[in-house]
């Protein structure tokens, strides 16, 4: 493991998302998820099974996929970069893709709330994958990352030490809830 890798795994547990959502993005990071690829590798998904990705059935359903290279997938994350004002190219792995959230954050009280945001988006895609093959209920990209900004202001008011933050306030600007 290189000290990249150690940051970001010392940062997830310090995270201020929930305790059973800082125990997912850890196995997340891990690659221990039970993606479609995961489960075939250790045969608990029939040779006959699709692999494919639930959300766009363009590529099978990896962790690396599922989370940052799906077409749905990146255009949430590209809403929620463009809600935060960040501007990066999505990135090849979830430990980079991490860093790049985590590295240029000069405010603490921002950086534990775009980790937060980060935490969530992650948590709310996991979910929306699961809903959509155990409930056949399937959302798009846009309600996805209102899920996430909802999502994320309960927790960052709850959970942050920051002022209090209206939620057309938190869709609006962010940063102005964060600032410390």
């Amino acid at each position: 493991m290189n000290r990249d890798e150690e940051v970001i795994f010392q940062e997830n547990w310090r995270g201020k998302a929930p305790g059973k959502v800082l125990a997912f993005s850890w196995t997340l990071l891990l690659d221990r998820i039970p993606t479609r690829v995961n489960l075939h590798k250790i045969r608990l998904m029939g040779m006959e099974d699709s692999k494919r990705c639930v959300f766009c059935d363009g590529e099978d359903e990896s962790t690396v996929h599922l989370f940052l290279h799906c077409d749905i997938i990146s255009k949430v994350w590209r809403e929620v970069m463009r809600w935060l004002n960040f501007n990066f190219i999505n990135p090849p792995n979830l430990f980079i893709h991490a860093l790049c959230w985590m590295r240029g954050v000069r405010s603490k009280l921002f950086r534990r709330g775009v980790w937060l945001i980060w935490h969530a988006v992650v948590w709310v895609v996991w979910k929306s994958r699961n809903n959509w093959i155990f409930n056949n209920h399937i959302i798009g990209a846009e309600e996805m990352v209102d899920q996430i900004k909802v999502l994320s202001w309960h927790w960052s008011l709850a959970r942050l030490n920051m002022a209090s933050c209206l939620f057309y306030e938190w869709c609006w600007n962010p940063h102005y809830c964060l600032r410390g």
